[in-house]
Protein backbone atom coordinates (compact mmCIF):
# COMPACT_ATOMS: atom_id res chain seq x y z
CA UNK A 1 0.00 0.00 0.00
CA UNK A 2 3.11 2.30 0.81
CA UNK A 3 4.03 1.92 -2.57
CA UNK A 4 0.56 2.60 -4.19
CA UNK A 5 1.07 5.79 -2.10
CA UNK A 6 4.22 6.65 -3.13
CA UNK A 7 3.33 5.83 -7.26
CA UNK A 8 0.26 8.24 -6.71
CA UNK A 9 2.09 11.23 -5.43
CA UNK A 10 4.86 10.79 -8.11
CA UNK A 11 2.22 10.75 -10.20
CA UNK A 12 0.44 13.98 -9.31
CA UNK A 13 4.01 15.63 -10.24
CA UNK A 14 3.77 14.40 -13.95
CA UNK A 15 0.21 15.16 -14.18
CA UNK A 16 0.77 18.81 -12.69
CA UNK A 17 3.56 19.21 -15.34
CA UNK A 18 1.40 18.02 -17.92
CA UNK A 19 -1.15 20.06 -17.81
CA UNK A 20 0.76 23.67 -16.72
CA UNK A 21 2.95 22.91 -19.75
CA UNK A 22 0.51 21.23 -22.66
CA UNK A 23 -3.23 22.51 -21.44
CA UNK A 24 -2.50 25.62 -19.41
CA UNK A 25 -0.12 27.02 -21.89
CA UNK A 26 -2.07 25.67 -25.14
CA UNK A 27 -1.99 27.85 -27.84
CA UNK A 28 -4.94 28.27 -29.81
CA UNK A 29 -5.03 29.71 -32.92
CA UNK A 30 -9.02 30.02 -32.66
CA UNK A 31 -10.54 33.28 -30.91
CA UNK A 32 -12.69 30.72 -29.10
CA UNK A 33 -9.54 28.81 -27.72
CA UNK A 34 -7.72 32.09 -26.59
CA UNK A 35 -10.60 33.25 -24.98
CA UNK A 36 -11.02 29.88 -23.04
CA UNK A 37 -7.26 29.36 -22.19
CA UNK A 38 -7.03 33.30 -20.78
CA UNK A 39 -10.12 32.37 -18.76
CA UNK A 40 -8.28 29.45 -17.74
CA UNK A 41 -4.50 30.58 -17.16
CA UNK A 42 -4.12 33.52 -19.01
CA UNK A 43 -5.53 35.38 -16.09
CA UNK A 44 -2.77 34.02 -13.30
CA UNK A 45 -0.34 35.32 -15.98
CA UNK A 46 -1.47 38.79 -16.09
CA UNK A 47 -1.54 39.29 -12.68
CA UNK A 48 0.02 36.82 -10.72
CA UNK A 49 -0.59 38.14 -7.56
CA UNK A 50 -4.04 38.10 -7.68
CA UNK A 51 -5.31 36.21 -4.92
CA UNK A 52 -8.24 34.98 -6.60
CA UNK A 53 -5.93 33.09 -9.30
CA UNK A 54 -4.03 30.84 -7.59
CA UNK A 55 -5.89 27.78 -7.10
CA UNK A 56 -8.31 25.89 -9.27
CA UNK A 57 -12.28 26.49 -8.89
CA UNK A 58 -13.82 23.85 -6.76
CA UNK A 59 -15.99 22.58 -9.04
CA UNK A 60 -13.70 22.44 -12.35
CA UNK A 61 -11.39 20.53 -9.54
CA UNK A 62 -14.26 18.29 -8.73
CA UNK A 63 -14.79 17.21 -12.31
CA UNK A 64 -10.88 16.73 -12.77
CA UNK A 65 -11.08 14.40 -9.93
CA UNK A 66 -14.12 12.42 -10.78
CA UNK A 67 -12.25 11.80 -14.44
CA UNK A 68 -9.09 10.75 -12.80
CA UNK A 69 -10.32 8.61 -10.01
CA UNK A 70 -12.54 6.68 -12.95
CA UNK A 71 -9.63 6.49 -15.09
CA UNK A 72 -7.27 5.18 -11.78
CA UNK A 73 -10.03 2.95 -10.94
CA UNK A 74 -9.86 1.27 -14.49
CA UNK A 75 -6.58 0.38 -13.94
CA UNK A 76 -6.24 -0.57 -10.91
CA UNK A 77 -9.30 -1.85 -9.45
CA UNK A 78 -11.71 -0.93 -6.39
CA UNK A 79 -9.10 -1.89 -3.73
CA UNK A 80 -6.16 -0.30 -4.97
CA UNK A 81 -7.55 2.54 -6.28
CA UNK A 82 -8.19 4.54 -2.66
CA UNK A 83 -4.31 4.65 -1.09
CA UNK A 84 -3.43 5.63 -4.47
CA UNK A 85 -5.67 8.37 -5.34
CA UNK A 86 -5.49 9.48 -1.88
CA UNK A 87 -1.90 10.39 -2.24
CA UNK A 88 -2.61 11.58 -5.66
CA UNK A 89 -4.88 14.00 -4.34
CA UNK A 90 -2.62 14.75 -1.23
CA UNK A 91 -0.06 15.62 -4.35
CA UNK A 92 -2.48 18.21 -5.96
CA UNK A 93 -3.40 19.46 -2.18
CA UNK A 94 1.18 20.48 -1.82
CA UNK A 95 0.91 22.02 -5.43
CA UNK A 96 -2.04 24.15 -4.64
CA UNK A 97 0.10 24.99 -0.92
CA UNK A 98 2.64 25.38 -2.53
CA UNK A 99 1.55 27.43 -5.45
CA UNK A 100 -0.21 30.00 -3.28
CA UNK A 101 3.09 30.30 -0.55
CA UNK A 102 5.56 31.55 -3.22
CA UNK A 103 2.99 33.73 -4.56
CA UNK A 104 2.32 35.71 -1.33
CA UNK A 105 4.86 34.45 1.46
CA UNK A 106 8.88 35.13 1.39
CA UNK A 107 10.01 31.73 2.04
CA UNK A 108 12.88 31.11 4.66
CA UNK A 109 13.98 27.54 3.57
CA UNK A 110 16.73 26.73 0.74
CA UNK A 111 13.61 24.96 -0.71
CA UNK A 112 11.34 27.40 -0.88
CA UNK A 113 12.93 30.09 -2.03
CA UNK A 114 14.34 27.29 -4.78
CA UNK A 115 10.75 27.01 -5.52
CA UNK A 116 9.93 30.49 -5.10
CA UNK A 117 12.39 31.57 -7.89
CA UNK A 118 11.78 28.95 -10.04
CA UNK A 119 8.72 30.11 -10.43
CA UNK A 120 9.06 33.59 -10.84
CA UNK A 121 11.40 33.04 -13.62
CA UNK A 122 8.16 31.23 -15.25
CA UNK A 123 6.24 34.25 -14.72
CA UNK A 124 8.18 37.16 -15.27
CA UNK A 125 11.55 35.64 -17.63
CA UNK A 126 9.75 33.02 -19.43
CA UNK A 127 6.65 30.90 -19.59
CA UNK A 128 7.91 27.87 -21.29
CA UNK A 129 10.33 27.27 -18.34
CA UNK A 130 9.86 26.47 -14.74
CA UNK A 131 6.56 24.52 -15.24
CA UNK A 132 6.77 22.35 -12.47
CA UNK A 133 5.20 24.40 -9.57
CA UNK A 134 5.64 21.81 -6.72
CA UNK A 135 8.81 19.93 -8.33
CA UNK A 136 11.55 20.85 -10.91
CA UNK A 137 12.03 16.68 -11.34
CA UNK A 138 10.20 17.08 -14.93
CA UNK A 139 11.54 20.45 -15.99
CA UNK A 140 14.64 18.48 -15.56
CA UNK A 141 13.64 15.70 -17.45
CA UNK A 142 11.69 17.47 -20.24
CA UNK A 143 14.51 19.89 -20.49
CA UNK A 144 12.15 23.00 -19.31
CA UNK A 145 14.50 23.90 -16.60
CA UNK A 146 16.95 26.80 -16.87
CA UNK A 147 19.95 27.53 -14.28
CA UNK A 148 18.71 29.73 -11.72
CA UNK A 149 22.35 30.91 -11.10
CA UNK A 150 23.15 32.32 -14.32
CA UNK A 151 19.67 34.25 -14.66
CA UNK A 152 18.99 37.51 -13.29
CA UNK A 153 17.24 37.37 -9.53
CA UNK A 154 13.57 37.92 -9.81
CA UNK A 155 12.53 37.87 -6.03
Amino acid sequence: MCLLGFAGFFLWTLVEYLLHRFVFHYESEGQLGQRIHFLIHGLHHNDPIDPTRLVMPPVASLILAVIFYSAFQCVLGPVFVEPFFAFFLIGYLCYDYIHFAVHHFTPRTRLGKFLKQSHMQHHYVNPNIHLGVSSPLWDYVFGTMEDLKDKERVV
